[in-house]
């Protein structure tokens, strides 16, 4: 099974900086399909999602973006 890519053909990774749409854009601290996070992140908030991708904002905020065609990769986690 290939893992998600992004639409640059990049894999995606735990902690990468994306761009959702126009507005909103942070790192992502869990791949839910993977089950891949970061340790602060309580899964049990999640637990309810089918997949996707949890991203926090520069000022702490989490949400949930479903599909990666919506998210464009900004910068490469370290």
């Amino acid at each position: 099974m290939m893992a998600p890519c992004y639409a640059c053909g990049e894999p995606i990774r735990l902690g990468d900086i994306v761009g959702v749409g126009y507005s909103m854009f942070g790192k992502i601290v869990y791949l839910i399909g993977r089950g891949e996070r970061c340790e602060d992140i309580p899964v049990d908030d999640w637990r309810h999602l089918d997949g996707g991708y949890v991203i926090q904002t520069p000022e702490g905020a989490l949400f949930h973006c479903a599909h990666e065609a919506e998210m464009a990769l900004l910068d490469r986690a370290d």
